[in-house]
């Protein structure tokens, strides 16, 4: 397996001086696991990424019967999510936690079982020195739970240790403009800001046109003639002409240019319209349609930024109030793709589609004087599907008094990111490889969060007793 991506042969220009410049030996950071299943699963894992550390406090606040509450209203007064009057948090069954209120469509989801949240979560080994954010992510991507990490994405392991059918036209797709780095190191996967990326018509070349004399396709396609099958170049391009003859005569935009109805109609009335931010919307219909069409998907990563709330972060009794807006585009967007999947007439794809939420870490307790909230530790998880047993907080909550607080400062993390993830690979995708996908990780005990069977995973000696490639 090589570095060169169908996105690189694609959207390159210089794809014979990329190709000549990249080595042979790409494709593993890691030894190959001692045993790929074949057992795999068709399920699909969505992981959605909150860039920029979004304020689990404020998204889940502790409800009025909360032990937590009195700390939690000592901290906060300009960002403080109230429990009664305008702007009050919503009251989750089963547990004295609530959601924030522009979070309703959440809390549906959480009453008909099928969110779960997992409080103090994030990475055992916070950030060294400073609470960076490119260093969390990239830890977080890379599966390490905090220090060093390496070339290659956690999901792409999945993806080589999960027993992957070779026949599987799209295995994986990282929905923005660059690669998710949790897929790094993957040629299973393409890169699209949207569907349409591969729909483009340029002023010189058509995507679309296979005339060999005008368009790329049948300019590449015209090449494969004199093609021996052999050179990584050669295989990107085969690769290439399949992605494209794949994804080209799908109609991703739902309207023409008069805003009429054309192309992929949502099912059960689904409404991604709401949109505070980029793309989210429109990427989780792009991804939904994809999965209707059994392309084989796998592994989805999409984006949800600018949660870094230093200052004028808001509270639910303000006019202007950016962290509900943040929360309104989240709620709404997975409430619509949990409809539009649950109620097509083909009928219900959330059984096997498995939703995570994530960010980098969590803020801290203490909001700032700029009517914000600082870099935190621990945070908020949530997961999604008809196949998750939700209506429950899971996790231990540490507290928040000072002796309880991570360095007197930040909720604790009392519950490894990566133990939430492997059960889902586990139980959902029946991957027992987790030692593999997370290398510093041992010890595997699941939550409860996802229905499945329990296979034990792989031998954590056996995997590593040839070391690294």
């Amino acid at each position: 397996m090589t570095l060169l991506h169908r996105r690189d042969f694609i959207k390159g220009c210089c794809v014979a001086a990329v190709a000549g410049g990249i080595g042979s030996r790409a494709q593993a950071y890691f030894a190959p696991p001692p045993i790929i299943p074949t057992t795999a699963t068709d399920d699909t894992l969505v992981v959605v990424f909150l860039r920029g550390a979004m304020d689990g406090l404020s998204l889940l606040p502790p409800g009025a019967a909360s032990p937590y509450r009195g700390d939690y209203e000592s901290n906060r007064s300009n960002t403080r999510v109230p429990t009664s009057g305008t702007g009050a948090a919503l009251a989750l069954a089963n547990t004295t936690w609530a959601l924030h209120p522009r979070a309703s469509a959440l809390q549906s989801l959480y009453n008909a079982n099928h969110l779960a949240l997992v409080v103090a979560a994030g990475q055992l080994q916070p950030n060294p020195v400073v609470r960076s954010h490119f260093e969390a992510q990239s830890n977080l991507e890379f599966g390490f739970g905090g220090g060093a990490g390496s070339g290659q994405g956690w999901l792409t392991r999945h993806l080589l240790s999960g027993g992957l059918p070779a026949t599987v036209p799209l295995p994986a797709t990282s929905m923005g403009s660059i690669t998710a780095s949790s897929l790094l190191g993957s040629t299973d996967a393409i890169t699209m800001a949207s569907g349409s990326d591969f729909r483009l018509d340029t002023f010189h070349w058509s995507w679309q046109d296979d005339d060999p004399t005008h368009g790329i396709v049948g300019a590449v396609s015209r090449m494969n003639d004199l093609w021996t099958g052999s050179t990584m170049m050669e295989l990107a391009g085969a690769d290439t002409l399949g992605s494209l003859a794949l994804l080209r005569p799908i109609d991703f935009n739902p309207y023409d240019a008069n805003n009429h109805p054309n192309g992929y109609q949502p099912s059960g009335g689904a409404n991604y319209a709401l949109n505070y931010n980029g793309g989210f919307g429109s990427q989780l219909r792009n991804i939904a349609q994809l999965i209707k069409l059994n392309v084989g998907l796998r592994a989805v990563t999409i984006d949800l930024g600018n949660w870094d709330t230093h200052n004028g972060q808001g509270n639910p009794t303000q006019s202007y109030d950016w962290f509900g807006n943040q929360v309104e585009s989240l709620s709404q967007g997975l409430a619509a793709f949990y409809t539009d999947l649950s109620s097509d007439a083909a009928g219900n794809y959330m059984q096997h589609v498995n939703v995570l939420v994530v960010s980098e870490f969590g803020r801290r307790v203490l909001e700032n004087a700029d009517s914000g909230t600082d870099h935190g530790y621990g945070n908020v998880m949530l997961a999604l599907g008809a196949s998750v047993n939700g209506g429950t907080v899971y996790g231990n909550f540490p507290g928040l008094d000072n002796q309880s607080l991570y360095q007197g400062t930040d909720v604790d993390v009392t519950t490894d990111y990566r133990q939430v993830i492997s059960e889902a690979l586990i139980r959902r995708m029946a991957n027992p490889n987790i030692y593999y996908v997370f290398q510093n990780y041992s010890g595997y005990t699941p939550l409860g969060i996802f229905q499945g069977t329990d296979i034990p995973p792989s031998n954590f000696d056996e995997i590593f007793a040839g070391g690294f490639e």
